[in-house]
């Protein structure tokens, strides 16, 4: 049995980044790279290289980025036993756009095969996943898939990340069933319905979400680092100067190591600077995951920034 389970998206990357600054409604010349992401997958990935044991349970065509997506993730070590290959279904695929800074300027996805995550294929998981220690879920999971998997799962403690501000919206009714959430401001305020535009309206989200049932909130700030907070304390993190060649998977790499945290019961705190060291380790690489990421190099990043 794995520690920690993902249910969520898997798909094809594809990442444009230009040479110049970008122009607008124009063909600019840059660099394309093509590789496996979607969250769940990148979560799964992550966690997969900082040594945890870790299933994924998804769905992806029965093509060639399908197997090769599930290849990639069994050669890692990950339990692939539940991702299920679907003849005649093209596999996911997220297209982004980047900046000249390594920002996303601009993404299309087309996710429609992850709507063939149904109540009877969380069931058919259901058996090989229930004793992980967390289970992790994305929202590219139908509102009512979603909701039947925090039910099915309820004596289990759970994570959620919200993919983007759309997604956050489904798991709005039930928030508070789970155990760990990790949004961005945007995605917070869509999920709380409060407004977060001061340090006072941020803590007033936090205490919200507590309030509600969640036990430990993780909000993303962008350049501004990451709001944590539990039932006991709460604080901002801020970012350490440090290069980037690509923001992409960062927020993904985040989530693994809040899993990887709870894994190893670090206190809400410590788990923040863990998600902020694997966001930092990930931006220095030009794929969503690191090829370098590792419990190893997490530890020293970590270190690092104790110190």
């Amino acid at each position: 049995m794995s520690d920690v389970s993902i249910i969520g998206g898997i798909a094809a990357d594809i990442e444009g980044t230009p040479y110049k600054q970008l122009i607008q409604g124009d063909s600019n010349p840059g660099k394309i790279t093509m590789s496996y992401g979607g969250v769940g997958r990148n979560i799964t990935e992550n966690l997969a290289r900082m040594g945890a044991a870790v299933s994924f349970i998804s769905v992806v065509g029965d093509d060639f980025p399908g197997r090769g997506a599930v290849r990639e993730l069994e050669d890692l070590g990950a339990d692939v036993s539940n991702i299920k290959l679907l003849p005649g279904e093209n596999t996911a695929v997220y297209m982004s756009i980047l900046n000249i800074v390594g920002d996303m300027e601009l993404a299309l996805c087309n996710m429609d095969i992850l709507e063939r995550i149904s109540a009877d294929f969380i069931d058919t998981a259901y058996e090989a996943t229930k004793s992980s220690k967390i289970i992790g879920i994305d929202t590219n999971l139908t509102e009512d898939v979603l909701e039947y998997a925090v039910e099915k799962f309820k004596d289990v403690p759970l994570f959620l990340d919200p993919v983007s501000v759309t997604k956050a919206a489904r798991a709005k009714e039930f928030i508070g069933r789970f155990h760990t959430i990790k949004p961005n401001r945007m995605e917070a305020e869509i999920l709380s319905g409060l407004p977060i535009m001061s340090a006072a309206e941020l803590e007033q989200a936090g205490q919200w979400f507590i309030d509600q049932g969640v036990k430990r909130v993780f909000i993303s700030l962008g350049p501004g680092g990451v709001y944590y907070r539990d039932e006991k304390e709460s604080g901002t993190i801020r970012p350490v100067p440090s290069e980037i060649v690509s923001a992409t998977g960062a927020g993904d790499a985040f989530s693994a190591a809040i899993l990887y945290s709870h894994l190893k019961g670090f206190d809400i705190k410590k788990a923040a600077e863990a998600g902020m060291a694997a966001a930092a380790i990930t931006m220095r690489s030009k794929s969503a995951v690191n090829s370098r990421m590792s419990e190893e190099t997490l530890s020293k990043e970590l270190g690092e920034r104790r110190e």
